[in-house]
């Protein structure tokens, strides 16, 4: 009995193929669309308003998280000695997002085609990227796929923590800077009319913060004003958003963060660290020097980090070694330096790395609790002057009019 099925692939030049065909099953379904040279993206046999809506949704990129919990299940099961069909599918039920699972479907059919895992991944670019794949190659080459899976999501493990953590540094301060001037805007709003009545019966005109205090907010009685002030944010989204990822718009924004005391320097060695751990990795899977570098740096996706790795990649190229091609500067310090000469001259390089990466990761984190614990009191202090500044604005003028009537 067939069925019709609604499908998104992807061609061979990277453009979209959408379309609807009718199959047997699921899985005669993809092997047709894998026989046009086509990678799935989306298949649902179900053509309703659910399925038409659905392609949307599977747009976006597996979430760094979803890939290592993937890859950490997968390399398990392989190891209990589960077979591969039989893992992806274990894999592909126990997906924790709609996008994962998509990608999952797409890979399991690639394998049952006869194609390589990591050729499954290298048709995703946007799920799986180049970094993950040459992973997955070397340790088919050396048959220890399994291995590798467990390696990539240890790596991917430590890449996150710190990310995590700087997330959670921050969330605080800001949820209290926030939440305090919020409490401060409502205040305002609802004693504001009391002041100003206030003071026009004790006949003292406002003054100061006062004053201006009672300006905004005569004009914001007025619908003109959120009009205008809609347009005006409507209007910088647009602008920041189609702005944000040009490339000299990034390359500004990371040169601007590198400049920053002490924040400059996690941004530093965050990179620095992601990028030496995964470089290390890649070494040890087997990897050559210069592929594993240009996939380090690519796998950091900071600009200003991969134009670094490019000169080093010209003057490898050119024949000096990697450690006779870095210049000092924000990523890489004399120790690092020392620490790459010292790996290629003892064949350790890998392991080096590693330890590199796994410093700069550790100096990163020291650097963000000691911001960390210079935000906190400082939000609490600026929260605390603003409140100054609005009670001394309110009632030093009723004040000064009781005073004067006195």
């Amino acid at each position: 009995m067939t069925e019709t099925y609604l499908y998104v692939a992807r061609r061979l030049d990277g453009t979209r193929s959408s379309g609807v065909l009718r199959a047997e099953s699921w899985q005669t379904a993809a092997n047709e669309l894998m026989e046009r040279r086509l990678t799935l993206l989306f298949l649902d046999r179900h053509r309703s308003v659910r399925s038409l809506l659905r392609p949307s949704e599977r747009f976006r990129a597996v979430h760094e998280k979803s890939r290592r919990s993937f890859y950490r299940a997968l390399g398990t099961l392989l190891t209990a000695g589960c077979s591969f069909s039989r893992s992806l599918d274990i894999c592909i039920a126990r997906a924790d997002s709609p996008a994962l699972a998509d990608a999952l479907h797409s890979i399991l059919a690639c394998v049952r085609m006869g194609r390589t895992l990591s050729d499954a991944f290298e048709g995703m670019p946007r799920d799986f990227p180049a970094s993950d794949v040459a992973f997955i190659r070397a340790g088919e080459k050396m048959g220890s796929v399994d291995a590798t899976l467990l390696r990539l999501a240890e790596a991917l493990e430590k890449k996150g923590d710190l990310r995590e953590r700087i997330v959670a540094a921050i969330a605080y301060p800001a949820w209290v800077f926030i939440t305090s001037v919020s409490i401060m805007a409502i205040l305002a709003a609802t004693t504001l009319p009391s002041v100003v009545s206030l003071l026009k019966e004790l006949g003292a005109p406002p003054s100061g913060l006062l004053a201006f205090s009672i300006l905004v907010a005569n004009r914001l009685e007025h619908p003109s004003a959120w009009a205008w002030l809609a347009s005006i944010a409507l209007l910088g989204i647009v602008g920041i958003a189609a702005v944000r990822y040009r490339p000299r718009v990034v390359k500004l924004r990371e040169a601007a963060l590198l400049r920053i005391p002490i924040l400059g320097n996690i941004v530093a060695d965050r990179f620095g660290g992601e990028f030496f751990s995964t470089t290390g990795e890649l070494l040890g899977a087997g990897v050559g020097v210069i592929e594993a570098i240009a996939l380090g740096a690519a796998a950091t996706q900071n600009q200003t980090f991969i134009a670094t790795a490019e000169t080093w990649l010209s003057r490898i190229k050119g024949g000096e070694t990697w450690s006779s091609s870095m210049v000092e500067g924000p990523f890489v310090d004399r120790f690092t330096k020392t620490m790459i000469e010292l790996g290629e001259e003892s064949g350790a390089l890998p392991r080096l790395l590693g330890a590199i990466g796994a410093q700069r990761l550790a100096e990163a984190g020291n650097r963000l609790r000691l911001l960390t614990s210079f935000v906190e009191p400082a939000a609490l202090l600026l929260v605390g002057s603003l409140v100054a500044i609005f009670v001394s604005g309110v009632l030093i003028p009723i004040y000064n009019a009781i005073g004067g009537i006195r």
